[in-house]
């Protein structure tokens, strides 16, 4: 139930192999015209891409380029398919700066993470903790090091060590003969790091319990060099105190994990009882480094850590954060960021229905979930009931959902309203079969257990059944007997979006923009993530120069609103457009100055409209995308919610299986690697299959580290073993 990233996962899964094919029969149900949720994408009928917000992918999204080299590799496109490949799908995106989240100078600090020669999606990913960690200290001495070269004044000002204070921390019960670095004296704030790191190369991870003095003494090391930067005249300029403010949260991350993980052993669960900023503060960093840095900003921004949308009730747990921090910085693969050359339909959501239609996978659109029923005695699903949303006037099983539109396998952005039976005033009504707020029905469907399915994947958003107001929804009875599925769905918060796509008449450059192609966090608010996806445009919209995709949270309870409130989505609509426009007219010079009139103001005339309306009234040419829909919310993991999270096998009935991102799937935060991993969970609960699932036992250390005791008992018990007791 649910044709979103994470339901399509678990068909492709269950469907991997021969023997598993012959083993099952898999139907995907799913409301609306097209799959992918909140993956979607669509061409308008201007031939645009219209999508749900920027998807940037990140490289450490195993799983998720696993499945996109898998689908590409079994994939037989069309002739005349322009992307025929995973490496023509997504490319590197090298240039992610941070903004400053405002009108203070500088207003962009530009920030270039280096590439490698790894591949995502190939099953050689370095997953050890402490190689994470010291990996993410040599970008951060690497960023320290380029910002000092670029900034003479700031150079000058960089403090100095003498060797002595190196030695305190990490000479006392090492080698002399195997320092991995020479010491110098005096030794530079970069130079210093450098030769931590170099110590840090030396610990075995494996063995990482044994080397408890000179962990410490790195950690010390650590947290000396940045009590060394703060309060000095080094961190009063601009950059500097960025620099010292990141590395004052480096360093309270690093004694953190030690602290906390590596020793202490602490569950994840545990330390996300607390924000993230909390858990740095009570591991060294300073209150006003964590509430002013942009490192952070970003973090929080980049995840969507804003229940309901509101910044000022900005919570991420620690433990999940630390756990993104590490994966993100310290595990990537061939670039920190990649971007996608087409929309994440086009490119993904396409192909991999084609696969799994060649599979046999049928599927069943316009069939919205209304209820589950469960048996007599309450412990196995036994019905489930659908809206039937409209009826074909063709055979549904000759529906073709995708077509090829310039050289891309593309979904529409509205369903093919000639083959609906009374399509066209469905369509004049504006109708949106996607939209909770839409009361389209033409009859209702109930499908039971052992005639109809032998076991049932909820796959469709939290939102979607989650209990937000008096109104009864698809879980209500599922609610009333399991009190953990019950506040499970209470206590996961939502997080309503915007997102705006912008066609430009003017290139980057002639808006002012002088630096490389961005993908970029902490822009003015309200929209403060921006990337500029030039990339996606094709031959139909030819006159414009430039694309950008511009989102952010947004701060509405509006998706509480009962399903009977038919003008929600036009008000939504008009609250997105209120605050794009404040965001061209009082922000968008931060990022583009060359699009300021002579008089100031926003001049309107740089943003592409057939319909060459006047001032900002251009907006209508654009796609204003206020995401209130319960389903389209993310979901945030806030400080005290991971607890509540169930496994896939853990909904506390039979032949009911989660899958989500908002399940517990090992990586607790909302992006398109947790979704698909929880796909897999969900394939393997139901397959038996002992198949792993890259990412899954990263930081949850009941899984993967042993302390000295657990080592000692087992090799006593070893030795017992071998000679007969």
């Amino acid at each position: 139930m649910g044709g979103g990233i994470a339901g399509l996962s678990a068909a492709f899964e269950l469907t991997r192999t021969p023997d598993l094919r012959a083993k099952h029969r898999v139907t995907v149900y799913q409301m609306g015209w097209r799959l992918g949720g909140k993956c979607a994408s669509g061409r308008d009928e201007r031939g645009r891409n219209v999508e749900h917000g920027l998807h940037i992918w990140f490289g450490y999204y195993e799983n998720a380029f696993r499945l996109l080299r898998e689908v590409y590799k079994e994939w037989k496109p069309p002739h005349g398919q322009k992307i025929i490949c995973a490496e023509q799908a997504v490319q590197p995106q090298r240039f992610t700066p941070i903004g400053n989240g405002g009108d203070g100078e500088p207003k962009v600090y530009e920030l270039s993470f280096p590439t490698n020669d790894e591949l995502p999606g190939t099953g050689s990913a370095d997953l050890s903790v402490w190689s994470s960690l010291v990996r993410i200290l040599e970008l951060f001495a690497s960023c320290f090091e380029m910002q000092i070269q670029s900034d003479q004044h700031l150079a000058h000002l960089e403090p100095q060590f003498s060797v002595e204070v190196l030695q305190r921390f990490l000479a006392v019960d090492w080698n002399t003969e195997a320092d991995p670095v020479r010491f110098q004296t005096p030794m530079r704030v970069s130079q210093y790091l450098r030769t931590v790191i170099g110590w840090g190369k030396c610990i075995e991870e494996d063995r990482v319990w044994s080397h408890f003095d000179q962990i410490q003494g790195i950690a010390g090391a650590l947290r000396h060099s940045a009590r060394a930067v703060l309060d000095i005249e080094f961190s009063r300029t601009g950059t500097g105190e960025v620099l010292a403010q990141t590395l004052d949260i480096v360093s309270a991350l690093a004694n953190g994990l030690i602290v906390d993980l590596l020793f202490a052993e602490r569950q994840i669960d545990d330390l996300d009882r607390l924000d993230f900023r909390q858990w740095l503060v009570i591991h060294g960093a300073r209150e006003d480094s964590v509430s002013r840095s942009p490192a952070l900003f970003a973090l929080y921004d980049t995840m969507f850590q804003y229940p309901d949308g509101q910044r000022g009730r900005a919570s991420y747990g620690a433990g999940t954060a630390l756990q993104v921090v590490l994966r993100m910085l310290g595990t990537y693969q061939g670039a920190l960021a990649w971007e996608l050359y087409a929309g994440m339909g086009d490119v993904l959501i396409a192909p991999l229905f084609r696969v799994l239609q060649h599979r046999g996978v049928r599927f069943h659109f316009f069939h919205k979930l209304t209820n589950i029923d469960l048996s007599a005695d309450h412990r196995s699903i036994e019905r489930l009931h659908f809206d039937q949303q409209v009826k074909l006037s063709i055979d549904p099983a000759d529906y073709e959902p995708v077509e090829l539109r310039d050289g891309l396998l593309t979904w529409g952005a509205a369903p093919d309203w000639d083959v609906i039976e009374h399509g066209r005033e469905l369509k004049a009504a504006g109708t949106d079969l996607e939209s909770h707020w839409c009361r389209q029905r033409v009859g209702s469907v109930c499908r039971e257990l052992g005639q109809d399915f032998d076991d049932v994947v909820l796959a469709i958003p939290l939102g979607a059944f989650k209990k937000l107001n008096s109104a009864e929804g698809p879980c209500n009875q599922l609610f009333e007997i399991n009190q953990r599925f019950r506040t499970m769905a209470e206590k996961l918060p939502l997080v309503p979006s915007i997102s705006v796509q912008v066609w430009s008449k003017r290139t980057l450059s002639q808006l002012g923009w002088t630096a490389p192609k961005p993908a970029m966090v902490c822009t003015p608010q309200p929209l403060g993530v921006w990337a500029d996806m030039s990339q996606l445009l094709g031959r139909f919209e030819s006159e414009a120069k430039s694309l950008h995709y511009i989102c952010d949270v947004m701060d509405t309870q509006l998706y509480r609103n009962p399903a009977t409130q038919a003008d929600v989505p036009e008000h939504a609509t008009r609250l997105g457009k209120s605050l794009a426009v404040y965001w061209f007219q009082e922000k968008a010079a931060t990022l583009w100055p060359a699009a300021v009139l002579a008089r100031g103001g926003f001049d309107w005339d740089v943003l592409y409209s057939p319909g060459n309306e006047k001032g900002q009234e251009r907006l209508a040419g654009q796609v204003v995308r206020a995401n209130v829909n319960p389903s389209d919310c993310c979901i945030a993991t806030a400080a005290g919610t991971t607890a509540f999270r169930l496994g896939t096998d853990e909904s506390g009935f039979e032949h009911l299986f989660l899958c989500g991102s908002w399940i517990r799937s090992g990586l607790n935060t909302e992006c398109i690697e947790a979704a698909v991993m929880s796909g897999m969970q969900a394939a393997r609960a139901i397959s038996g299959e002992e198949r792993p699932v890259p990412g899954e036992t990263f930081l949850h250390m009941q899984h993967q580290t042993y302390g000295p005791c657990e080592i000692a008992r087992s090799t006593v018990l070893a030795i017992l073993a071998q000679i007969g007791l």
